[in-house]
């Protein structure tokens, strides 16, 4: 193996250095030389920060019109004349409602003083002649009941109600007005048609009754029907102790208006 001398080593790491140097100083030379091209080229406003275009704004006071002043303070400007006083807002007028004219509502005059009435005239009717007969008799009749039907006692007829005429010598008018009560309780007495139909019936001691017969017609079917209607069903007391008959009989009118 040859042995290397020692100058020849030291040129040779002398030479690599150069190349180095130098290589590394043609990198920094193109560097700069890209630097300058981009400068170059490159827009001015991307380097240079332009001021934002300011507008500027006036601002007034008050309405437009036409200037008459000039630019001296209000202070300092002369006095010519006092001002007036500034007017009294004129006073609104008074609004009065019209004035209604009254109605004249006519008076209605006094009712007269109707007339007394004049004492009643005396009865001039005929009297009803006396009864006669052989022997002058006190008669069985409680009171003188004016029927002209059947004989006996009238009982009720009022305001368009049944009448009964019982038998003469019956002593409890109150058992026979509770009889006629129960009885017009169950009559319908509203009809199509006019009439009066009469109905006869018994009583007997226990309160029981005889089928009612009609004993006089009005001259309609319907009505008649209507006044046997009023015992259907019907519940009456026992006849009164102090009544010494057996049977009570009845004879009872039923009158149909309108």
């Amino acid at each position: 193996m040859q042995a290397v001398h020692p100058g020849f080593t030291s040129q040779r790491q002398a030479l690599q250095n150069a190349d180095g140097l130098r290589r590394t100083m043609m990198m920094s030379l193109a560097v700069h030389v890209t630097v300058v091209a981009v400068l170059f080229v490159m827009p001015r406003s991307w380097l240079v920060r332009e001021k934002p275009l300011t507008i500027p704004v006036t601002l007034q006071m008050g309405s437009p019109g036409e200037k008459t002043g000039g630019l001296n303070p209000a202070g300092a400007q002369p006095i010519q004349q006092v001002a007036p006083p500034p007017p009294r807002p004129t006073p609104l007028p008074v609004v009065t409602s019209p004035k209604t004219e009254a109605i004249a509502v006519p008076t209605k005059p006094p009712p007269k003083a109707l007339p007394r009435p004049a004492d009643t005239p005396p009865d001039k009717t005929t009297p009803k002649p006396p009864t006669t007969g052989a022997v002058v008799t006190p008669g069985t009749a409680a009171a003188a009941t004016g029927s002209t039907g059947q004989s006996g006692i009238s009982v009720g007829g009022g305001a368009g109600g049944t009448t009964a005429v019982l038998d003469a010598n019956f002593c409890c008018m109150e058992y026979a007005k509770e009889v006629l009560r129960r009885i017009e309780a169950r009559w319908p007495k509203n009809q199509q048609e006019i009439g009066e139909t009469t109905v006869m019936f018994e009583i007997r001691r226990d309160g029981s009754f005889t089928k009612p017969v009609v004993e006089k017609s009005s001259g309609s079917t319907m009505l008649d029907l209507a006044s046997q209607a009023a015992f259907v069903d019907l519940r009456l007391q026992p006849l009164p102790e102090q009544y010494i008959g057996q049977t009570l009989k009845i004879h009872l009118v039923f009158p149909y208006k309108r």
